[in-house]
């Protein structure tokens, strides 16, 4: 039977992720305009933005950033230089099995934080036009943290594919990020977001 290590994530690059992914995310809801920024807010009180899909892309820039940023500098540290394939096989694994699924539940976790507030007040803070639909919006945001942890993901792989096109085709025989799977997780981020804004466009006409 062949042997599949278990799952460890990386408490400290998830400490960080969250961390920044809430300030930078409380930067950008100050500086751009309501009207282009999602808030959980927005879900169930009457200040929904205008252009419901751009303030999504407007909420969704933070975690994409803070996934990129830390996919450069953990690319940029042990790849900078040419590496032995044993040691680049080392890097992959971490990947797969560290860092990914650390960089998607940071992502989601950071989203939980934004909206438990709300989670927890509904009953108090509802617009009494939708407060019997609460299983529904809590559903909708759930949808939402898998969308944040699907985004900062995307980011976290956009930048180690951007690395190796950089590079050059350094490790021919082995690429850490295809475009296959960047594909999948970008498709699987617009997917969540995208069926809960529907949604939620949808029962709060």
């Amino acid at each position: 039977m062949r042997y599949r290590r278990p799952l460890l994530l990386d408490v400290r690059l998830f400490v960080l992720t969250v961390f920044s992914v809430l300030a930078l995310g409380r930067v950008f809801s100050l500086v751009i305009p309501s009207e282009f920024y999602f808030t959980f807010q927005s879900l169930f009180a009457d200040r929904t933005p205008q252009n419901q899909i751009l303030a999504l892309f407007g909420k969704m820039l933070a975690p994409f950033a803070c996934g990129f940023t830390f996919g450069w500098f953990i690319y940029a540290r042990p790849l900078s230089a040419a590496l032995p394939g044993k040691k680049f096989s080392t890097f992959a694994r971490r990947l797969r099995f560290r860092w990914s699924p650390t960089m998607f539940l940071a992502g989601f976790f950071a989203a939980f934080l934004s909206a438990w507030p709300i989670i927890v007040y509904w009953d108090l803070l509802a617009n009494p036009e939708v407060a019997h639909l609460k299983a529904i919006f809590f559903a909708l945001y759930v949808l939402y943290m898998f969308g944040f942890g699907y985004v900062t993901l995307f980011g976290f792989l956009g930048a180690l594919f951007v690395n190796e096109y950089l590079e050059g085709g350094k490790y021919e025989t082995a690429k850490l990020v295809s475009v296959a799977e960047l594909s999948r997780v970008g498709m699987l981020w617009i997917l969540s977001s995208g069926i809960a804004s529907a949604t939620m466009k949808m029962i709060t006409k």
